[in-house]
């Protein structure tokens, strides 16, 4: 018989995980240039803004029903 974890650990893992994935992309902007984020048409006060959707920061973890 195989029990599973509950819910509320597979999204504490989902959440770990995009928290990562988001962190290492904002660390990535954050040492470009000015110059070069112009380049790409954002600004340094744009980043945490573009990698962290709406969505993100109203589920934070929570499944996709956001319960």
């Amino acid at each position: 018989m195989i029990v599973s974890a509950p819910k509320w650990i597979w999204r504490f893992l989902k959440y770990v995980q995009t928290w990562r994935s988001h962190r290492r992309i904002i660390k990535e902007l954050n040492q470009m240039t000015d110059r070069e984020l112009s380049d790409i048409g954002i600004s340094r006060w744009d980043i945490d803004r573009l990698v962290w959707l709406e969505e993100d920061k109203t589920v934070r973890g929570r499944g996709k029903d956001g319960k």
